[in-house]
């Protein structure tokens, strides 16, 4: 569908909605990183990532409901995309795109956002103590996949602490070492799933 002038820009979005069919994705799988075009989450979450040359894997980020992801990304093979939970997408080719003006502001400051994310998870695996790459790493994930309960936010992922370890550069051992301290300082706990809640006081820096 061509953008109809008459339409306004804000109203784009949803009209397209009612004509692309939704790619249904489970925990685990990988997404095609199609090209050109780009997906946009409506329900889950994505992990972005590329793999270096010495073949490890490198976190660029999560994209989570709403946010767009696709061809930004370097068109190379060793750039990953994988569904964390549950997750649908809809495709959103070129055309889309250049029909409408409010879609590709859109998709310029999710550019801008993914870049500075992917530099703060940079910034995080500088530091030079663990207890702070974790934490920095758990107040990230806050806000990018937090959800409000009584006694905090919860992360609605549930990462393993062999996930964290591999996010900050530690080991799974030295991770659950470090969430216990933090559970024993009150920052965060656990609900009946095993999801982390960041307590209501986590501006304080673990020490």
């Amino acid at each position: 569908m061509l953008f109809n002038k008459h339409l306004k820009p804000s109203r784009y979005l949803e009209v397209k909605e009612t004509e692309l069919l939704l790619h249904s994705y489970e925990k685990g799988d990988e997404i095609p990183l199609l090209e050109p075009g780009f997906w946009q989450v409506c329900q889950g979450v994505v992990q972005l990532s590329k793999i270096s040359a010495d073949g490890n894997e490198i976190i660029l980020g999560w994209v989570t409901a709403k946010n767009f992801f696709g061809d930004f990304l370097p068109h190379e093979t060793n750039y990953r995309a994988q569904a964390l939970s549950e997750t649908h997408l809809r495709w959103y080719s070129l055309l889309d795109i250049s029909s409408s003006t409010h879609l590709a502001r859109i998709l310029m400051t999710e550019l801008s956002q993914r870049l500075i994310k992917a530099e703060q998870l940079l910034t995080i695996t500088r530091l030079r103590r663990m207890d702070e790459r974790l934490w920095q790493l758990l107040l990230m994930l806050r806000e990018e996949m937090g959800q409000s309960v009584v006694n905090g936010t919860r992360l609605t992922i549930r990462f393993t602490h062999q996930n964290l370890a591999h996010f900050i550069g530690s080991t799974r051992v030295t991770v659950t070492r470090i969430l216990g301290d933090f559970q024993k300082k009150g920052l965060i706990s656990l609900d009946s799933n095993h999801h982390i809640i960041i307590r209501k006081n986590y501006f304080f820096l673990p020490r």
